[in-house]
């Protein structure tokens, strides 16, 4: 029995010994699948989290277009997974890209960005959504006969309403006699020029001016900074009179002209000497940034000099900036000197942006004497002075012959076309100019302009001789969704999306909306 029952055993322990082989070769082949789908898995959710990121991108980079719909479709082309573009990546093959702007309503009520257009016209969009497909090659999936996997991901982003980058803004405002009048009441109940400052005020709530969790003062980084600047322009022993609880104005003094002789030209920046005399200025206010003592402050800083030239010291009698008149309306000279004082201000912080805010009727009227009046001009004050060389628009055929129908800057004649060059030799360098019509006319205005002066055509509008205020300012502003008007003497703004925005703190707090830098918003919002 003994001899017989080993055999058996010995068969029946090598019969388990092959089942085991079988066990091991096949949980061995089960575990090489299941590890080559995890790298499987991994490879292409890795794959997939490199579209959604380029879609991502591509529908920001898009949005900061906006509303230039041909610009942002560029955009959103350049900054894909297409090959060649600038988020390509060898793991997406046949990548398409398909940009859909629309206009939702969540993000207008929201987020406060209407609709709009760059041309201006009617309609326009808020939002970009991009759509892209990509194809991903599958490293193991061909044993299964599945060689690729098809992806789409999609981003929709606003055009505006996320976080604000560092802005240096300096305000242009109008205090010549015309701001004392009262208004008519559709803005305040006050003058011109304090329902003007309580638009400055409203800027200057919903403006950040230092980092999150910081005291704000001058001497910390700062995030958005303000200046102030007023025409006619005051001198300097005395500008403190509009910032400090005052008991007069301060001195004005002409449109002053130190030297004539270096004529500016387009895409050339004037020369100092066509700038005010060192006595005088029009900046009252450098850039600060202490108008709230935190950034989440529900009020403002009534200590700081910019809070109280904007009328909120909290002091009685003491209401801010006031209009001591005196002289007409010439933009030309303040815009260039605000553009210098913008310039210096990003140079000494780099990364920041410039922006710039015109407020007046858009009217320019200041006289020079011996100005030709045939064309326009008026003499009988002197409030466009050159005190070294000829000011063009002035003199004959005899005594000034390449200069007496002259409308280059500086000069007499074709005061607003001055302005719609100046504004946009600030354009040009990347300022974002921004102008509020207060009371524009569209008719019987801009007289030094009737028969010379510039012919351009700008982003914001056109101009040429025989053009009214209303027009002037548009063709002043940067684009034309950055001209704002009250429309109380039939100026409307040109844009369609700004039409509405008639109050003055409404346009003001839509500015600094504008300021803002595109979003991202959930897929699907309506």
């Amino acid at each position: 029995m003994k001899r017989i029952g080993v055999p058996l055993m010995r068969r029946f322990l090598r019969d388990q010994g092959g089942q085991a082989a079988v066990v091991i070769a096949m949980s061995a082949t089960t575990m090489m699948a299941l590890a080559g789908a995890s790298v499987e898995v991994g490879h292409v959710y890795y794959a997939y989290q490199q579209l959604q990121a380029s879609t991502n991108a591509a529908a920001l980079a898009g949005a900061y277009q906006m509303p230039n719909t041909s610009a942002a479709s560029t955009s959103v082309t350049n900054y894909s997974a297409q090959s060649g573009d600038l988020n390509a990546s060898p793991l997406l093959q046949n990548v398409t890209v398909t940009p859909t702007f629309e206009c939702l309503g969540t993000v207008t009520n929201s987020l406060n960005v209407p609709c709009s257009t760059s041309t201006g016209a009617a309609g326009g969009y808020n939002s970009l959504k991009v759509t892209q497909t990509a194809k991903v090659p599958l490293w193991f999936g061909g044993l299964f006969g599945m060689s690729q996997m098809n992806l789409v991901a999609t981003a929709t982003a606003a055009m505006r309403g996320g976080a604000n980058a560092p802005w240096n803004m300096a305000i242009v405002m109008d205090t010549t006699a015309s701001m004392g009048s009262s208004d008519n009441g559709t803005q305040c109940s006050g003058t011109r020029i304090s329902c003007a400052l309580a638009g400055v005020q409203a800027l200057l709530s919903d403006l950040y001016p230092c980092a999150l969790g910081q005291t704000c003062t001058s001497s910390i980084n700062y995030v958005d900074s303000v200046s102030l600047l007023v025409f006619p322009a005051v001198t300097t022993a005395t500008k403190s009179k509009d910032y400090v609880c005052k008991t007069s104005n301060p001195t004005i003094v002409a449109y002053t002209i130190p030297d004539t002789s270096p004529a500016y030209t387009n895409g050339t920046a004037p020369a100092s000497n066509l700038m005010l005399p060192s006595g005088d200025t029009y900046q009252v206010l450098g850039f600060a940034n202490n108008y709230k003592t935190t950034d989440t402050a529900s009020s403002l800083n009534q200590a700081a000099s910019i809070v109280i030239a904007a009328g909120d010291s909290g002091v009685s009698g003491c209401s801010g900036l006031q209009t001591p008149g005196g002289e007409g309306t010439y933009y030309a000279q303040a815009i260039y000197a605000a553009q210098a004082a913008l310039i210096t201000q990003q140079t000494n912080n780099p990364g920041s942006k410039n922006a710039m805010i015109i407020l007046g009727d858009g009217d320019l009227n200041a006289c020079a004497s011996n100005a030709y009046t045939t064309g326009g001009a008026c003499n009988t004050k002197s409030q466009i002075v050159a005190t070294e060389g000829t000011l063009n628009g002035t003199g004959t055929s005899t005594s000034n012959p390449s200069g007496y129908k002259s409308y280059t800057y500086p000069s007499a004649l074709g005061e607003c076309g001055q302005a719609v060059l100046a504004a946009q030799y600030a354009a040009s360098a990347g300022t974002t100019v921004y102008t509020i019509g207060y009371g524009a006319p569209t008719s019987g205005g801009c007289t030094t302009d009737k028969t010379y002066s510039a012919t351009v055509t700008t982003n914001g509008g056109s101009w040429a001789h025989g053009g009214q205020p209303c027009q002037a300012l548009a063709a002043m502003a940067s684009a034309a969704v950055n001209f704002y008007s009250d429309d109380g003497a039939g100026c409307q703004a040109t844009a369609p999306s700004n039409q509405a925005i008639t109050k003055l703190t409404a346009i003001f707090r839509a500015i600094t909306n504008q300021m803002s830098t595109p979003r991202l918003i959930p897929n699907g919002t309506t």
